[in-house]
């Protein structure tokens, strides 16, 4: 290979280790918090065919670092949050709602949202995108999606 091309090889294959490695800094590296806005929201419930209702449950932080929902609909769902909706910069398994409230494992939750499948999110099928390959990571596929459009703590 010439040394031209080994060299952008080099960069491009680098900067994304970099993305991957992270610096140790609490927003960095991972996937981040799924979230949508309203509108895509909406989008992805009528492509399900599904419209948000009230809910309650918990949130559990598995040790991957994913997020599910735990409930009488959906247990287990991948959460895809309102945009609204933070990672804590302290803790990664924690979650600033819409007012400051903060939510970790173990949390009571009170949303409106709809167990949806992956499929349905913005390129949810497509494994190379961002929310096909994180919804995959976190089981979507089999376990669906809860989306919510509104959350709070308890």
């Amino acid at each position: 290979m010439r040394r031209g091309g080994m060299l952008a090889t080099v960069i491009v294959v680098g900067s994304m280790l970099v993305g991957c490695s992270g610096t140790g800094a609490p927003d960095e590296g991972g996937f981040g918090l799924g979230a949508l806005t309203a509108e895509d929201a909406l989008a992805a419930f009528v492509r399900a065919g599904a419209a948000p209702e009230r809910l309650r449950g918990t949130l559990t932080v598995r040790d991957d670092g994913c997020f599910t929902w735990s409930g009488e609909s959906g247990d287990g769902a991948w959460i895809v949050w309102p945009d609204a909706a933070e990672s804590d910069r302290d803790d990664g398994g924690r979650v600033v709602l819409d007012g400051g409230e903060v939510v970790s494992d173990g949390s009571a939750l009170s949303a409106e949202g709809a167990l949806i499948a992956l499929a349905d999110l913005p390129d949810g099928g497509n494994p190379d995108s961002y929310f096909g390959a994180y919804g995959g990571f976190c089981d979507a596929g089999s376990e669906g999606v809860m989306l919510l459009t509104a959350v709070a703590a308890g």
